[in-house]
Parts: structure tokens; sequence; C-alpha cells
């Protein structure tokens, strides 16, 4: 009897084993994949040739850098909570500290946008800023559509979808 049910068991364990291991694993987010790919996707699109871009890439992820921090302090001030009995001049304040910090943003993309154009042609970086939207939508769809695929129910049974 006891025989009888340790191996079940056993045998229950294994298939569940082998079940979970056989399920593809996941890849973790990489920010240097992320990069390369952002890179190449650029270089290809907007027609960049090596010279160019290695006198792009730097004044590029040197503005990202910038707006980054920039950013994260806007979102550290949208986090911020008042106090209940807070005034409405508090309130305006912090909203004016908000406001200062995306004309700043606003500010850092002119400068290192001039900067570009002083490096490659002005026609390219309209490409390269157009190629880096159209990659953050990819990238954004391609992420979506696979949390989506995990998050579906099971299609019905081709019997079930003609009734």
């Amino acid at each position: 009897m006891y025989k009888t049910i340790i191996t079940l068991l056993c045998l229950f364990l294994a298939y569940t084993f082998q079940s979970v291991s056989a399920q593809p694993r996941r890849k973790s987010f990489s920010p240097q994949d992320f990069v390369r790919k952002l890179e190449s996707f650029i270089v290809q699109e907007a027609c960049l040739t090596p010279a160019e871009s290695t006198a792009f890439f730097p004044i590029f992820h040197e503005m990202h850098d910038k707006q980054r921090g920039i950013n994260w302090q806007i979102r550290e001030l949208k986090k911020r909570t008042l106090p209940a009995n807070a005034a409405d001049k508090e309130y305006y304040n912090l909203i004016c500290e908000i406001n200062k910090l995306k004309i700043e943003l606003a500010e850092v993309e002119d400068t290192y946008y001039r900067k570009m154009c002083k490096t490659i042609p002005a026609k390219k970086v309209h490409k390269a800023m157009k190629a880096e939207d159209r990659f953050h939508r990819r990238m954004l769809r391609n992420f979506s559509n696979r949390t989506a695929k995990k998050q579906a129910p099971p299609p019905a049974p081709p019997s079930a979808r003609n009734k």
C-alpha cells in the first residue's frame, strides 16, 4: 500500500517537474540590449554612416541622461503628498515647480537637438527623432502583446465557437 502511494507520488512529482522545466523561461530586461537595439534601429532608419553615428550617439545619450534626471525630479514632485491642511498656495507652488522642470526639460531637448544638428544634417536628426519614437512604440506594442497573451484565456474549442 505504502509503496503504491510513494510510487504514485514520485510519478506525480516527476511529471510536475518535467512540465515546469519544459516551459520557456522569460528573458529578463537588459538595458544594454535595449540601448544596442535602439541604436541599431536609429542607424538603420536614419541612414547614419559610422562617422555620423559616432558623433551623434554621445550627444543623444547625454541628452537622455539629463532628461532622465529631470523626469525623476518631476515624478518625485508628483508623488509628494502635502498635509491635509495644506493651503491652495502650497499646491500651486508645487504645480509651478513641476512646470518649471517641464520647461527645463524642453530647453535641454532644444539645446541638444541644436548640438546634434551641428554634427549631422538636420534631416537625419529629424529621422532619428522619428525612429526613436517608432522604436519605443514597437517595444511597447511587443510588451503589451506578450502580457496580453499571458493573461488571455485559452481559445474556445472549435465546437463551442460554431454554436
